[in-house]
């Protein structure tokens, strides 16, 4: 089951749909320009005649986003109720998986950064006391 978390509500799919990966060329697209881009800025490219704005982006790739979890939220709501340092990547993570029909590391939305993780695990680890 994958689980995304939307402020207060927690929408739940057992499985990713036929739908998601047929829909799913624009967001990977749009991705694949956005990595080209930041590819292209790091070499010192110029970039500058590049036509794509972050709200296109976004839209395209949140649009998508709704369309895996079967439309049972809006743009919207994940706009408003989506932590901002996660939307793309975990975006990205989704369709990733799907194009590479590997959708059972799918587990729930927003991941937590890894930094965070790893402070979950080292919280829950008992130190040894040296023997003496």
């Amino acid at each position: 089951m994958i689980t995304c978390t939307l402020g207060e509500k927690k929408y739940t799919m057992d499985f990713v749909s036929g739908r998601a990966l047929r829909e799913m060329e624009p967001a990977a697209k749009t991705y694949g320009k956005l990595v080209r881009l930041s590819q292209d800025a790091v070499e010192g490219k110029d970039i500058a005649e590049e036509q794509m704005t972050v709200t296109d982006a976004l839209d395209t790739m949140v649009k998508w986003f709704c369309i895996l979890f079967n439309n049972q939220f809006t743009p919207d709501e994940v706009y408003d109720n989506y932590p901002a340092d996660r939307l793309m990547h975990d975006i990205a993570l989704a369709l990733m998986a799907v194009q590479t029909q590997t959708t059972e590391v799918l587990d729930s939305f927003p991941t937590i950064p890894v930094t965070q993780e790893a402070e979950e695990i080292l919280q829950t680890i008992t130190p040894i006391a040296p023997e003496p």
